[in-house]
């Protein structure tokens, strides 16, 4: 945390640090840990570090980190691990970058692209480490496929953000079921376990994986999240959570509980 604050635009010496500490197997995942909580607590991340100052260190600094650390010819094999989680960050930071950008992010930001030469806003800087990530786990053509029918701009205007979203969830569960599953799993405890914040994107992704996953084990979960959302005041979280529900009433395992909740398809 420390680090971060008193280089947050990541210099030359800060990222000798950083892959020192990401490629160590007894710092790698307290520290990549601690990168992942720092993304998802945007846009309030104001955390003590370890001298005492409460300094708020941005998300975005955090982005940039990750960023750099993908561009190292060996990537440290604790990215892939929790790959689901930056995964489903990285968007994070995509939307809520998108919706409000704070002056002291924005004069930040401006020494970031000084420091490293980038001509991008935060949002499109945070699509670009997405994209690096897909490449890191061999999906390139996930990120073609979402050039080609310009769902990246998509991504980066908050009212479709939702309908991006749904698209590379389409896309990944034609490249790789496994990484779904995964991120799948990640979003349901998110959804289950607190307070909304990004819900409408990740019911997006989870509605167009549920076909294609073994849902057995976290039936009574899906279904909760479907039913809940099916009572809610948006009509898009509505229209959602009915699809999804159509769905998991196609299969065999689940009509019996589907007909339990009383929306019986």
């Amino acid at each position: 945390m420390t680090l971060l604050r008193v280089a947050p635009s990541c210099d030359r010496a800060a990222m000798a640090m950083w892959k020192t500490i990401m490629c160590s197997s007894r710092t790698a995942k307290p520290v990549q840990l601690t990168l992942l909580d720092v993304l998802g607590n945007w846009p309030v991340c104001s955390t003590c570090t370890s001298d005492g100052d409460k300094t708020g260190v941005f998300a975005l600094a955090a982005t940039l980190v990750m960023w750099k650390v993908l561009q190292v010819p060996c990537i440290p094999r604790i990215m892939k691990v929790y790959f689901p989680h930056l995964f489903v960050h990285l968007l994070f930071q995509v939307f809520f970058s998108t919706l409000d950008m704070p002056e002291e992010v924005d004069t930040f930001w401006k020494g970031c692209q000084e420091e490293h030469g980038l001509a991008t806003s935060p949002n499109r800087f945070a699509v670009r480490t997405l994209k690096s990530l897909l490449c890191l786990l061999r999906c390139e053509d996930v990120v073609v496929a979402m050039e080609r029918k310009g769902a990246w701009d998509t991504l980066l205007c908050a009212d479709t953000h939702h309908y991006a979203v749904g698209l590379l969830a389409r896309e990944m569960s034609c490249v790789s079921i496994p990484s779904c599953s995964r991120i799948f799993r990640y979003l349901l405890r998110l959804l289950s376990t607190q307070e909304p914040r990004w819900d409408l994107p990740a019911l997006a992704f989870l509605v167009e994986v549920l076909e294609c996953l073994d849902l057995r084990e976290c039936s009574d979960s899906v279904l909760e999240i479907m039913t809940k959302n099916l009572r809610s005041e948006d009509g898009e979280r509505r229209h959602l959570a009915l699809r999804g529900l159509v769905v998991l009433g196609k299969n065999p395992l689940m009509l019996p509980e589907c007909f339990g909740t009383g929306f019986g398809l």
